[in-house]
């Protein structure tokens, strides 16, 4: 479940939210989504993008480094991001929770004054622990069974450097992982038994699909990442807020996680977009 809050200033005058130049060096008629080259902010941006353009206005997606700052400097209209990732951005002190409404309501305090943010998602990219599957299991593992031996929690492996998300679980530290130079060594290792439980993510699209389980975080131990868009403050409608907070409670992490890697595999994001789109007939419902 997700809490509806719309952060918008009021309506805006159609010139106004008109982003760029046109060939009369008068405002281009469409609003402009950025995003990283990376296919999971890829997807989401051709996702916010399509409910926009639904409302009446024209869409374009464009690659930025720095998709944020430019909300920020007022050179784009919306840009895809994560709760906790957006907060370390902006509030590097402050170490998100697995509370998903604290971590939400401390990044909105911790935007800068130009960037506003619809509401977040049940879709997540949250850091998380895989161990190998274990045959005719009729469960599925939980983090705060396997943290009740802290010794396993150390043969921990992750994907390149760098200090895991967490440095404690329950009672465990959690070490120093074995680094890995990528997904395929860092698994192949987890199911050989090399090491005991890999750093991954909920919606990663390198977990294998056989043997390999993520461990069910149910007491929120690891930092609450969920989707969320960003606006340019004072420049969208309220139905255009409202059309970004309709993905909030539509898409999932495995959608995410599925498209993602369509896209990584070399597929369109528009293409993949627009199925899943069409699929759930969100553009339908007003």
């Amino acid at each position: 479940m997700f809490i509806s809050r719309v952060w918008t200033a009021g309506l805006l005058a159609a010139a106004a939210v008109l982003v760029g130049c046109s060939e009369n060096h008068g405002p281009a008629p469409y609003l402009t989504v950025v995003t990283t080259n990376d296919p999971q902010y890829q997807v989401l941006a051709h996702i916010y993008a399509a409910v926009v353009r639904a409302t009446g206005i024209d869409t374009r997606v464009r690659e930025s480094a720095d998709p944020v700052a430019e909300l920020d400097t007022g050179i784009a209209s919306v840009a895809p991001g994560f709760t906790g990732t957006v907060l370390r951005q902006f509030a590097s002190q402050q170490r998100p929770t697995g509370d998903e409404e604290a971590t939400y309501t401390a990044m909105i305090a911790a935007l800068p004054a130009g960037v506003a943010a619809a509401d977040y998602g049940t879709a997540e990219d949250r850091p998380a622990l895989a161990v190998a599957a274990s045959p005719g299991a009729s469960s599925k593992p939980t983090l705060a069974a396997f943290v009740r031996h802290c010794d396993q929690l150390l043969r921990s492996g992750q994907v390149g450097q760098g200090p895991v998300p967490v440095p404690r679980i329950g009672s465990c530290d959690t070490g120093a992982p074995r680094q890995f130079a990528g997904a395929g060594e860092l698994f192949a290792a987890l199911k050989r038994g090399e090491i005991a439980v890999a750093w991954t993510s909920t919606a990663s699209q390198n977990l294998p699909v056989d043997g390999v389980t993520v461990l069910d975080d149910g007491k929120n131990w690891l930092p609450a990442n969920n989707v969320v868009p960003l606006y340019r403050r004072n420049e969208l409608t309220e139905p255009q807020v409202l059309s970004l907070n309709k993905v909030a409670g539509e898409l999932t992490t495995g959608d995410l996680s599925t498209m993602t890697r369509e896209v990584s595999g070399g597929g369109d994001p528009q293409r993949v977009v627009d199925t899943w789109l069409n699929d759930h007939q969100i553009l339908l419902r007003g």
